[in-house]
């Protein structure tokens, strides 16, 4: 994951098939929409 985040100028992450969240990769690591798609609500 380190290796996409220093390469990419833009992300998309999907969840379900359907655009969950796009921007800079400070912008997705950082949102808590993606957090909890991808590790789970806590």
């Amino acid at each position: 994951m380190r290796v996409i985040m220093n390469m990419a100028d833009s992300i998309y992450c999907l969840a379900h098939g359907e655009l969950l969240a796009s921007g800079a990769p400070e912008e997705i690591q950082n949102d808590q929409r993606v957090i909890d798609a991808y590790l789970g609500a806590h």
